[in-house]
């Protein structure tokens, strides 16, 4: 006991500078963390006050890009050599809408868009998304329109295999929202899972090149003539909000001569 007295009584001054600058820096850091802990209360009120003011200007915000990325895609068709992109005539133009009401879960599926004739917008015109196609416009009205969606068992897309650049056809079994058909296949095609299928462009309602999904499975039957070949579909359905009509400005003159010559060989 003795020595320990002796200890810090020879060590007096030390210990009591150890303790301050202890006590010191207790109070700094504390400070700081105080300090920090209000910044971090205001900035995040100013955050939530600034978040306030530019919520008005949001919706205006999210149609100027949704018109900006019409433009953008129709510059796409410009494009000489795309590869998984646009690659229709310079006669095809966008007009950017939102999904206002959307069905998954039956076998005939519609979609609502907010916008219509006073659009642009007309029956038998494609309907395509950022993520690839989503369907066909049904009927319209002034400001709005419904739109036969890819999920509808009536549907059937002319398509082509990327990779080989062999035509089918791809339509919707009318069970899984996420996945589809393609048919008309024939066997001698090498065809195999992960090759991307996109549109054909061999009719007015799509351009050519809109992703349509990938390969997942294949097989071929003993003797049958074309595979079986079942889709990923590159379009989540479920999640869908914004897409582009896709305006043929040469559709009626096209869908016009190719009935005409059809009827002249019945």
């Amino acid at each position: 006991m003795k020595r320990l007295l002796y200890f810090l009584y020879k060590y007096r001054a030390f210990i009591i500078f150890v303790f301050l600058e202890s006590i010191s820096a207790f109070f700094i850091i504390s400070h700081k963390t105080y300090e920090a802990a209000v910044h971090d209360v205001i900035g995040g009120v100013q955050n939530f006050i600034s978040e306030i003011r530019n919520y008005p200007f949001l919706k205006r915000e999210n149609t100027e890009l949704l018109h900006e990325n019409a433009i953008l895609r129709e510059q796409l068709l410009q494009v000489v050599e795309p590869v998984g992109q646009l690659d229709a005539p310079v006669s095809s133009h966008f007009v950017a809408a939102k999904v206002i009401n959307n069905a998954i879960v039956g076998t005939k599926n519609y979609l609502t868009l907010n916008k219509g004739a006073m659009h642009g917008v007309a029956p038998g015109m494609g309907v395509v998304s950022a993520e690839g196609i989503v369907g066909r416009v049904k009927a319209v009205s002034n400001r709005f329109a419904t739109v036969t969606s890819l999920l509808h068992t009536s549907t059937q897309v002319s398509a082509q295999i990327l990779k080989s650049k062999v035509l089918g056809t791809v339509r919707w079994s009318g069970h899984d929202p996420c996945r589809a058909q393609m048919v008309y296949v024939p066997r001698h095609i090498l065809v195999e899972p992960g090759d991307r299928v996109i549109t054909s462009g061999y009719n007015a309602t799509f351009p050519k090149g809109v992703w349509i999904g990938h390969i997942e499975q294949v097989n071929l039957r003993k003797e049958a003539p074309y595979y079986d070949i079942e889709l990923r579909l590159s379009t989540d359905f479920s999640t869908l909000q914004n897409v582009y009509v896709v305006q043929h400005t040469f559709k009626e003159e096209k869908d016009f001569l190719e009935d005409h010559t059809r009827d002249s060989y019945e």
